[in-house]
Protein backbone atom coordinates (compact mmCIF):
# COMPACT_ATOMS: atom_id res chain seq x y z
CA UNK A 1 0.00 0.00 0.00
CA UNK A 2 2.76 2.33 0.92
CA UNK A 3 4.68 1.22 -1.96
CA UNK A 4 1.47 2.33 -4.53
CA UNK A 5 1.36 5.39 -2.77
CA UNK A 6 4.97 6.36 -3.25
CA UNK A 7 4.90 5.02 -6.86
CA UNK A 8 2.00 7.24 -7.71
CA UNK A 9 3.70 10.33 -6.09
CA UNK A 10 6.46 9.73 -8.15
CA UNK A 11 4.57 9.59 -11.13
CA UNK A 12 2.75 12.87 -10.60
CA UNK A 13 6.26 14.84 -9.60
CA UNK A 14 8.16 13.05 -13.20
CA UNK A 15 4.41 14.08 -15.25
CA UNK A 16 4.49 17.75 -13.15
CA UNK A 17 7.91 18.65 -14.21
CA UNK A 18 6.92 17.33 -17.56
CA UNK A 19 4.36 20.00 -18.11
CA UNK A 20 6.48 22.49 -16.28
CA UNK A 21 9.36 22.33 -19.01
CA UNK A 22 6.85 22.05 -21.95
CA UNK A 23 4.86 24.89 -20.58
CA UNK A 24 8.58 26.72 -20.66
CA UNK A 25 9.56 25.91 -24.18
CA UNK A 26 6.27 27.18 -24.86
CA UNK A 27 7.14 30.47 -23.11
CA UNK A 28 9.77 30.92 -24.83
CA UNK A 29 8.62 29.99 -28.17
CA UNK A 30 6.10 33.27 -27.75
CA UNK A 31 9.08 35.31 -26.27
CA UNK A 32 10.79 34.99 -29.36
CA UNK A 33 10.40 37.88 -31.91
CA UNK A 34 7.66 36.40 -34.03
CA UNK A 35 8.01 39.15 -36.56
CA UNK A 36 11.77 39.64 -38.68
CA UNK A 37 11.13 43.60 -38.06
CA UNK A 38 10.79 43.11 -34.16
CA UNK A 39 13.91 41.03 -34.40
CA UNK A 40 15.93 43.55 -36.14
CA UNK A 41 14.94 46.25 -33.70
CA UNK A 42 16.98 44.63 -31.05
CA UNK A 43 14.05 45.45 -28.47
CA UNK A 44 13.86 43.43 -25.65
CA UNK A 45 10.56 41.80 -24.44
CA UNK A 46 10.11 44.03 -21.71
CA UNK A 47 10.99 47.08 -23.43
CA UNK A 48 8.02 45.97 -26.87
CA UNK A 49 5.93 45.50 -23.66
CA UNK A 50 6.16 48.99 -22.42
CA UNK A 51 5.88 50.33 -26.10
CA UNK A 52 2.85 47.99 -26.70
CA UNK A 53 1.26 49.73 -22.90
CA UNK A 54 1.98 53.43 -24.22
CA UNK A 55 0.18 52.45 -27.47
CA UNK A 56 -3.00 51.57 -25.67
CA UNK A 57 -2.66 54.66 -23.16
CA UNK A 58 0.15 57.13 -23.69
CA UNK A 59 1.18 59.02 -21.22
CA UNK A 60 1.16 56.47 -18.31
CA UNK A 61 3.58 57.48 -15.11
CA UNK A 62 5.98 55.10 -14.43
CA UNK A 63 3.76 54.25 -11.66
CA UNK A 64 0.90 53.36 -13.45
CA UNK A 65 3.21 51.71 -16.24
CA UNK A 66 4.90 49.83 -13.40
CA UNK A 67 1.63 48.36 -12.58
CA UNK A 68 0.37 47.29 -15.63
CA UNK A 69 3.55 45.43 -16.49
CA UNK A 70 3.83 43.59 -13.49
CA UNK A 71 7.54 45.11 -12.64
CA UNK A 72 9.10 46.94 -10.32
CA UNK A 73 9.47 50.75 -10.38
CA UNK A 74 12.98 50.89 -10.40
CA UNK A 75 12.87 47.59 -13.60
CA UNK A 76 10.27 50.14 -15.07
CA UNK A 77 12.81 53.28 -14.71
CA UNK A 78 15.48 51.30 -16.18
CA UNK A 79 13.48 50.18 -19.43
CA UNK A 80 12.20 53.34 -19.70
CA UNK A 81 15.93 54.95 -19.94
CA UNK A 82 16.80 52.60 -22.06
CA UNK A 83 14.33 53.62 -24.39
CA UNK A 84 14.19 57.21 -24.10
CA UNK A 85 18.37 56.89 -25.13
CA UNK A 86 16.82 55.77 -28.18
CA UNK A 87 14.16 58.60 -28.81
CA UNK A 88 11.19 56.21 -28.52
CA UNK A 89 9.88 57.25 -25.35
CA UNK A 90 10.01 60.94 -24.26
CA UNK A 91 8.76 61.85 -20.57
CA UNK A 92 7.32 65.28 -20.09
CA UNK A 93 5.74 66.73 -16.75
CA UNK A 94 2.96 66.07 -15.52
CA UNK A 95 0.39 69.55 -16.09
CA UNK A 96 -1.40 68.64 -13.17
CA UNK A 97 1.47 67.66 -10.64
CA UNK A 98 4.84 68.75 -12.12
CA UNK A 99 6.72 65.97 -9.48
CA UNK A 100 5.64 63.54 -12.06
CA UNK A 101 6.18 63.04 -15.36
CA UNK A 102 4.02 61.47 -18.50
CA UNK A 103 6.13 59.18 -20.79
CA UNK A 104 5.09 59.18 -24.52
CA UNK A 105 5.82 57.46 -27.44
CA UNK A 106 7.31 59.22 -30.30
CA UNK A 107 5.00 59.35 -33.31
CA UNK A 108 6.73 56.99 -35.33
CA UNK A 109 6.34 54.32 -32.81
CA UNK A 110 3.39 55.12 -32.12
CA UNK A 111 2.34 53.84 -36.15
CA UNK A 112 4.80 51.40 -35.66
CA UNK A 113 3.56 49.65 -32.65
CA UNK A 114 -0.12 49.77 -33.69
CA UNK A 115 0.43 47.94 -37.12
CA UNK A 116 2.84 45.14 -35.06
CA UNK A 117 1.16 44.24 -31.81
CA UNK A 118 -1.62 42.01 -33.16
CA UNK A 119 1.11 39.90 -34.65
CA UNK A 120 3.31 39.62 -32.19
CA UNK A 121 0.51 38.90 -29.69
CA UNK A 122 -1.28 36.33 -31.29
CA UNK A 123 0.75 35.48 -34.53
CA UNK A 124 2.33 32.77 -33.71
CA UNK A 125 -0.48 30.82 -31.48
CA UNK A 126 -2.96 31.51 -34.66
CA UNK A 127 -0.40 30.04 -37.29
CA UNK A 128 0.10 27.11 -34.95
CA UNK A 129 -3.42 26.61 -34.42
CA UNK A 130 -4.10 27.24 -37.91
CA UNK A 131 -2.03 23.95 -38.84
CA UNK A 132 -3.64 21.85 -35.88
CA UNK A 133 -6.99 19.94 -36.49
CA UNK A 134 -9.77 20.70 -35.38
CA UNK A 135 -9.94 18.04 -32.60
CA UNK A 136 -6.11 19.13 -31.70
CA UNK A 137 -7.63 22.76 -31.27
CA UNK A 138 -10.03 21.36 -29.09
CA UNK A 139 -7.77 19.16 -27.15
CA UNK A 140 -5.50 22.50 -26.89
CA UNK A 141 -8.02 24.59 -25.22
CA UNK A 142 -9.48 22.19 -23.12
CA UNK A 143 -6.24 20.91 -21.80
CA UNK A 144 -4.49 24.72 -21.11
CA UNK A 145 -8.09 25.90 -19.83
CA UNK A 146 -7.87 22.65 -17.23
CA UNK A 147 -4.58 23.80 -16.06
CA UNK A 148 -5.40 26.82 -15.67
CA UNK A 149 -8.29 26.49 -13.41
CA UNK A 150 -6.51 23.99 -11.17
CA UNK A 151 -3.56 26.00 -10.69
CA UNK A 152 -5.93 28.81 -10.07
CA UNK A 153 -7.25 26.37 -7.44
CA UNK A 154 -3.94 25.25 -5.93
CA UNK A 155 -2.95 28.74 -5.36
CA UNK A 156 -6.10 30.53 -4.19
CA UNK A 157 -6.01 27.54 -1.51
CA UNK A 158 -1.73 28.57 -0.93
CA UNK A 159 -3.33 32.54 -0.40
CA UNK A 160 -6.05 31.41 1.96
CA UNK A 161 -3.26 30.02 3.75
CA UNK A 162 -1.06 32.33 4.06
CA UNK A 163 -4.36 35.01 4.73
CA UNK A 164 -5.25 32.49 7.76
CA UNK A 165 -1.29 32.46 8.75
CA UNK A 166 -1.30 35.96 8.59
CA UNK A 167 -4.37 36.72 10.53
CA UNK A 168 -3.41 34.22 13.43
CA UNK A 169 -0.17 36.25 13.83
CA UNK A 170 -1.64 39.49 13.46
CA UNK A 171 -3.80 37.88 16.75
CA UNK A 172 -1.11 36.31 18.35
CA UNK A 173 0.77 40.10 18.11
CA UNK A 174 -2.40 41.75 19.82
CA UNK A 175 -2.14 39.84 23.07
Amino acid sequence: MVEDAESTNAELIREAEEVERAVRAVHRLLRRPFNPDIARSELTAPQMNALEELTREDGLSLKELSGRMALSHSTVSGIIDRLERRELVGREPDPDDRRYSRIRLSEEVRGYVRRMSPSRRSGPISKALGLASTEERGRILEGVGTLRRLLEGVLSEGERGIEATTAGQEMEGQR
